[in-house]
């Protein structure tokens, strides 16, 4: 099954990030999962959408410096080895949208 739809969700939400997104503020981590689960229209359970979005911010936060992350987010036009990295690194999470 391809979950791209999903990926692609979790690019934009990694471009809003805070820059110390490498070190969670309060709060950010779960803002980020809230973000990404709501904006989710998937058919998959509210379980798996979770624990996918959890996982993705687990990735982009261990992928990526906090100097990445505030460059990112001045970007008025995401660069494409970046959003190749946020890909790859969400992939990882698909086994949790599996039932």
């Amino acid at each position: 099954m391809n979950y791209r739809h999903l990926i692609a969700l979790v690019i934009p939400l990694a471009f809003a990030l805070p820059a110390t997104a490498a070190g969670w503020p309060e709060g950010a981590k779960n803002e980020f999962v809230n973000e990404c689960v709501t904006g989710a229209q998937s058919s998959h359970s509210q379980e798996q959408l979770q624990a996918f979005c959890e996982c993705a911010a687990d990735k982009v936060s261990n992928e990526f410096s906090a100097a990445e992350l505030e460059a990112m987010r001045n970007q008025s036009q995401p660069d494409p080895a970046l959003q190749q990295r946020l890909v790859t690194a969400s992939s990882s999470c698909n086994s949790k949208l599996q039932g």
